[in-house]
């Protein structure tokens, strides 16, 4: 693409491929601490111990719920620099045919 809005192709792909990279290692790596999160066991059986292993595996649901969210984003981006170099490269072909046609 030439003009205003130069891209390089290659660089937006590697792009992607770093970010659906990334998005794959937090996804493993939430999932890694998923028990560790919100598997936590009251230290007595008293309510205030009760309730704070509650409070503390609500709290590790919720930060596995956005670091998942986090993560989707990451590779929803990741295909969106996909369809955005392909889309340019497409732009550029169809362009210079339109040119060719028209010399």
């Amino acid at each position: 693409m030439s003009g205003l809005f130069d891209m390089v192709p290659g660089a937006v792909d590697l792009s992607a491929a770093t970010e659906g990279a990334i998005s794959e290692q937090m996804a493993a790596t939430t999932a890694a601490g998923a028990a560790a999160l919100t598997g936590v066991l009251p230290m007595a059986p008293d309510a205030d111990s009760i309730e704070f292993a509650a409070a503390l595996n609500a709290t590790g649901a919720t930060y596995l719920a956005t670091a998942s969210e986090h993560a989707g984003q990451r590779a929803g981006f990741s295909g969106a620099q996909g369809l955005a170099s392909a889309t340019g490269v497409m732009t550029d072909a169809l362009s210079a045919a339109a040119a060719a046609i028209g010399t």
